[in-house]
């Protein structure tokens, strides 16, 4: 009977610790409202660029947010979190990169690419999302609207540039 009541103890202590653990991070997909609920108050609110064509092109706003030992930008694209690159000082363990994975795969399956190294690691999910850690301390998602996006102005910037000059 002890036996059962630590066992059943020590699981909700487990449970407890997954449950907060999962909460510090951001998730693609959610809202301001739901990242400001999860992570705390904005830090620094910018915008995030792409680099086509020579050119130095807005995409949306970021949200940049501070947790425990995290920093974490939030790219956001049509009113959703669709890019978040994680930052932290120190060594990453597994349990954190398989948290962080589990966190952003939207009911999806990661797989690690063949190219993954011990300085460089990636997979992508079925839907065309990707996600890639590196060595210098930091990991990032890229959810199938932020890749959208990013193709359609690259495609903008490209039909501009390719426009004959009216000189």
């Amino acid at each position: 009977m002890k036996t059962d009541r630590r066992q059943s103890s020590s699981m909700r202590y487990v449970f407890l610790f997954l449950a907060l653990l999962t909460a510090a991070y951001a998730r693609l997909g959610e809202n301001r409202a739901e990242l400001v609920a999860r992570l705390g108050p904005v830090t620094q609110e910018s915008k995030h660029f792409i680099v086509a064509q020579g050119q130095i092109s807005p995409l949306g706003p970021a949200l940049f947010f501070e947790k425990d030992q995290w920093m974490i930008q939030c790219d956001i694209v049509d009113g959703r979190c669709a890019k978040i690159t994680y930052g932290k000082k120190g060594d990453w363990t597994p349990d954190q990169i398989a948290t962080l994975l589990q966190n952003n795969a939207q009911n999806k399956r990661w797989t690690e690419d063949h190219d993954s190294n011990k300085m460089i690691r990636k997979w992508t999910r079925q839907d065309g999302a990707t996600a890639q850690w590196k060595f210098t301390g930091s990991m990032e998602f890229e959810s199938p609207a932020y890749l959208e996006a990013k193709n359609r102005r690259e495609a903008e910037l490209k039909a501009a540039a390719e426009k004959r000059p009216n000189l």
